[in-house]
C-alpha cells in the first residue's frame, strides 16, 4: 500500500514521466491507470500533494465569476467542464465532497448592476452552467441568519463545493498506484535532456529514461520546462493568506460567502470546510516563491473583511492560519485560468498550470493532458481490469456506536483516542503510516491530528511514538515535513552533556 520513497535504482525506464505529485499530477496519473501505458510519477516532497494543493481553500465552483473578464476566456472551461465529474470522482475514491452553495453578497445597487451583467455573461457564453439566481435580503437572512444585515441582497450559486484537497491528490495517487502506475516521493529532478527516443531526466535518485513528459510541477512547472527550453513562460507568486475557525463557531454559516473586493489584494470569503472548520480570508500579494509565511497585516485585514461579511467571527477562535501561492502565468493568469498545452518546441512534453481555486479545474485537465499524449503520438488501449474504486481509512468518530464496538473488538488500537480534539485513534493513525505516511504531517493530511484547536499540543508526542515504533526508528528521528524539520532535537542529557 506504501509510495516508493527514494527507492529509484541507477536507471529506469518509462513511457510516460509525470513530475508534481499535487492535484493535477495525481489526475492525470489516476486518469492514465485507465490505460495499458508504463507510467511513473515522482514528486519532489517525502508525501503527495504538498505544495499548492494543502494551501487551498477547498472549493469546488464552476468559475462563473470568471466570465467578468472576456468571453474569450476559454482556458476557464476546464473549471465548468469539471463540475459534473468532481462529485462522481469523490465517491469512487471515498474521498468527502458536500455541496454548500456560495452567496455573493451585495452592498449597493452598483453592485447589484455589476452582478446582473455578470450572470448575462453567464447565460449567454456557458448556457450549460447551473443558473444562478438573485435573493433580497429577506432571503438572504433566512438563508443566513448570521450574515450582516448590511446587504442588500446576494447571487446564489447552488453547485460550488467543498472537499479535502490533500485527501483527493493522495487518493487519486493510491488508486493510481492500485492500477499499475509508479509513485514516487522523495525524488527532485535536476535536469532534463532530449534523446533520440525522448527524455534523460536526472534526479537525486538516478536517471530516467522517458518518451513523454508531463510538467505538473505546480509552482515550479516554468523551472521544469526551461530545462528543455520548451516553453517561454514565468510564472508570478501571489501568496494569499487563509485563517481557520475552532469547529465550535463552525455553524455561523452553512454556504460559502463571497464579497466583491474592496481593494487590489483581496478575496474576501468565509467558507464551511469539509471538517466543520469555517475558513476565511484571502489576502493576496506578490511574495517569493516558497515564502509562505504569514504576517501581522495579512491576519489583521483577512479578521476585519470576514468579520464584515460575518459580525461574530472572532479573534479568538481562530486556530491557525496559512499562506499558499496562485501561480500567475506571464502575470495574465486570471482567476479560473487553466493552461494545458503540448509544447510547440518540444515534442512529446505536455505543461499544465492551473489559477485558483486549482483543484476545480483538475479532473477535466487531466482528460485533456491525456488527449494531448494521443495527439504527440501515445497509443492509447483501454484496460479491461481498470478498477476506479479505492476505501479511504475509517474515521473511527464517524461510526454508529455498535461499529466502532465490532472496529475496537477486531483491533484495539481503535479504542485508544490519541487526538482529543479531532478524535482520532491510534488504529486510524497506524492505518495511515501502512498507507505511506512518514511523517507528522503525513499522518495529520491522512487523517487529522493536530488540526484542532491545540494544533498538535497534546497528540504530538503521542502520534511521534507511533510513527517511531510503527517505522522503527528514533523519536529523533521522526520529522514534521521530511528532510531537516525534525521534530524532537535532543534528548535533555545530550543537551546537557550528560551520558
Amino acid at each position: 500500500m506504501e509510495m516508493n520513497r527514494g527507492l529509484l535504482v541507477s536507471q529506469l525506464n518509462t513511457e510516460v514521466l509525470i513530475i508534481g505529485g499535487g492535484i493535477l499530477g495525481t489526475a492525470v496519473a489516476r486518469e492514465l491507470s485507465k490505460y495499458k501505458v508504463d507510467v511513473t510519477l515522482v514528486e519532489k516532497e517525502v508525501d503527495i500533494g504538498w505544495g499548492s494543493t494543502k494551501s487551498n481553500s477547498c472549493l469546488v465552483c464552476q468559475g462563473a465569476d470568471a466570465l467578468s473578464f472576456r468571453k474569450e476566456y476559454r482556458n476557464s472551461k476546464f473549471v465548468w467542464e469539471s463540475m459534473p465529474l468532481m462529485e462522481p470522482l469523490c465517491q469512487e475514491l471515498d474521498v468527502p465532497f458536500r455541496r454548500v452553495g456560495e452567496l455573493s453578497v451585495i452592498r449597493n445597487n452598483d453592485e447589484l448592476s455589476k452582478f446582473v451583467k455578470l450572470k448575462r455573461k453567464q447565460e449567454e457564453w456557458v448556457p450549460d452552467m447551473t443558473p444562478q439566481r438573485f435573493i433580497d435580503r429577506e432571503e438572504l437572512s433566512r438563508m443566513e441568519p448570521n450574515v450582516s444585515k448590511k446587504f442588500i441582497g446576494a447571487l446564489y450559486d447552488p453547485d460550488m463545493a467543498v472537499t479535502d484537497p490533500v485527501r483527493l491528490a493522495i487518493a487519486l495517487a493510491e488508486n493510481a498506484r492500485d492500477n499499475g502506475v509508479n509513485v514516487m516521493t522523495g525524488i527532485k529532478v535536476l535536469d532534463i535532456s532530449q534523446s533520440n527516443d525522448g527524455f534523460e531526466v536526472q534526479t537525486t535518485q538516478g536517471n530516467i529514461s522517458a518518451r513523454f513528459i508531463i510538467n505538473t510541477a505546480g509552482v515550479f512547472a516554468d523551472k521544469i520546462a526551461a530545462l528543455l527550453n520548451a516553453d517561454n513562460f514565468v510564472l508570478y507568486p501571489v501568496k494569499g493568506y487563509v485563517g481557520i475557525l475552532d469547529k465550535k463557531v463552525g455553524k455561523l454559516v452553512s454556504h460559502n460567502i463571497l464579497a466583491r473586493p474592496q481593494a487590489p489584494g483581496e478575496m474576501n470569503i468565509v467558507t464551511p470546510s469539509i471538517h466543520d472548520n469555517l475558513f476565511f480570508g484571502i489576502q493576496l500579494r506578490l511574495a517569493r516563491r516558497g515564502d509562505c509565511s504569514n504576517d501581522k497585516e495579512m491576519a489583521r485585514k483577512a479578521l476585519v473583511n470576514a468579520q464584515e461579511l460575518v459580525p461574530d467571527i472572532s479573534a479568538k477562535d481562530i486556530i491557525t492560519a496559512f499562506s499558499g501561492f496562485i501561480m500567475y502565468r506571464n502575470f495574465e493568469m486570471g482567476w479560473h485560468e487553466c493552461v494545458v498545452r503540448a509544447s510547440d518546441k518540444v515534442p512529446r512534453f505536455i505543461t499544465l498550470v492551473i489559477g485558483f481555486p486549482g483543484i476545480s479545474a483538475s479532473p477535466a485537465a487531466a482528460k485533456e493532458a491525456v488527449k494531448l499524449l494521443a495527439q504527440e503520438g501515445l497509443e492509447l488501449e483501454e484496460r479491461s481490469d481498470f478498477d476506479p474504486y479505492r476505501k479511504a481509512i475509517v474515521e473511527f468518530s464517524e461510526l454508529p456506536e455498535e461499529d466502532k464496538k465490532i472496529l475496537i473488538a477486531k483491533d484495539s488500537r481503535y479504542g485508544h483516542v490519541v487526538c482529543r480534539c479531532e478524535t482520532v485513534t491510534e488504529g486510524e493513525i497506524v492505518e495511515a503510516i501502512k498507507r505511506g505516511a512518514t511523517t507528522l504531517d503525513g499522518v495529520k493530511y491522512r487523517c487529522r491530528p493536530g488540526m484542532g484547536r491545540c494544533q498538535g499540543g497534546f497528540c504530538g508526542p503521542r502520534v511521534t511514538d507511533i510513527l517511531a515504533r510503527e517505522l522503527g526508528i528514533s523519536r529523533e528521528e521522526v520529522t514534521k515535513k521530511g528532510e531537516d524539520s525534525r521534530h524532537l532535537l535532543y534528548r535533555n542529557k545530550e543537551l546537557l552533556g550528560k551520558n
